[in-house]
């Protein structure tokens, strides 16, 4: 009786996995163009792909620049021109190792951009000890990018 009910388990796991409607290739492929439309920025071409947006899901390529010493909760890769791009992870689901510095990744995610306003970059600049003359130079907003990654490659 044990052998009858461990045999059907069996076979009904074997067929459990297969597709009787010959659907699975039309599935792969609407896959694969899914895939096919996000599109692939370097990260010093971020800002530029960007414009006016302020969230853009896509995958990015670039320079890894630092990584969380903790535990490996964040990494930031380069943008160019002294801005870096920080990328975080979803309830810690990644880990990345500080060996990753100075090496290519690439992340899967949605981007954003935040304008940080004239007064919030004084107020910061001013919490650090800056002189009223550096508080004064500041005139212009900036913008900081992030990307919350859904996948990660270092390479």
């Amino acid at each position: 009786m044990k052998k009858l009910i461990l045999s059907s388990i069996l076979v009904a796991m074997l067929f459990s996995g297969c597709d009787p409607s010959g659907n699975s290739n039309q599935t792969q492929t609407k896959l694969q163009q899914k895939e096919a439309t996000i599109p692939v920025i370097q990260s010093d071409k971020l800002a530029a792909a960007m414009g006016t947006t302020t969230e853009l899901k896509l995958q990015l390529q670039g320079k890894i620049l630092d990584v969380c010493r903790g535990s490996g909760c964040w990494l930031e890769m380069d943008m160019g021109d002294g801005q870096r791009v920080l990328v975080t992870f979803p309830k810690d689901v990644y880990v990345v190792d500080t060996s990753a510095i100075g090496k290519l990744g690439i992340v899967d995610g949605l981007a954003t951009k935040e304008i940080i306003s004239v007064k919030r970059l004084q107020l910061q600049a001013a919490d650090e000890g800056a002189s009223e003359e550096e508080i004064n130079a500041i005139t212009e907003s900036v913008a900081e990018y992030s990307l919350e990654a859904s996948l990660v490659k270092i390479k």
